[in-house]
């Protein structure tokens, strides 16, 4: 009678010095798909397991410390941004006038927080975007974007915003044409 294999066992070679091993491909092969299960579950851990965001509410976000801190109002803020970011100051004014009246105003009415001391503005920003759904972002998810989104424009600013009239509101009419 002769032995058959076991299909569950891999052939052992025997090498001269009598020590066996399993052949190298196999080894590589193994640790291979080792390699690509522990991925794999790495992988599916990390987007099926719930977790917590991490954009919690700090100095520079969600509205720059610069723009917390400051005295100026947000038209000097806006005329500050035309003369020293005008690219970004263009692109808003594009933006916003191509809104309806409504929108316009609603954005002119919500940035005029910074009538408020600066605590309060944190605190006013810490849950500026956790309250539910804003309708004006949903409107016009940039409404705020040259005061708050972009750090170096904020610091260009507030360098600026005081050399110029506090309330100064023909700074919203704007046109491509002017």
């Amino acid at each position: 009678m002769m032995l058959q294999p076991n299909p569950r066992r891999p052939i052992r070679r025997i090498h001269k010095r009598g020590d066996s091993h399993e052949p190298p491909r196999r080894q590589r092969a193994h640790s291979v798909r080792r390699a690509g299960v522990a991925v794999l579950i790495a992988a599916i851990a990390t987007t099926a397991l719930p977790s917590r965001a991490a954009a919690d509410g700090t100095d520079d976000y969600p509205i720059p410390h610069r723009i917390i801190v400051t005295t100026c109002t947000a038209e000097q803020l806006l005329v500050a941004a035309r003369d020293y970011a005008p690219v970004y100051y263009e692109r808003y004014m594009i933006d916003m006038h191509n809104k309806p009246a409504n929108i316009q105003q609603a954005t002119k009415d919500k940035i005029h927080f910074l009538s408020l001391s600066p605590a309060d503005r944190r605190g006013s920003s810490d849950g500026m975007y956790d309250n539910g759904v804003d309708p004006l972002w949903l409107a016009w998810p940039n409404n705020m974007k040259i005061f708050f989104n972009n750090k170096g424009v904020a610091a260009k600013e507030t360098d600026h915003c005081a050399d110029y009239p506090p309330d100064d509101r023909s700074v919203w009419d704007w046109s491509p044409t002017r």
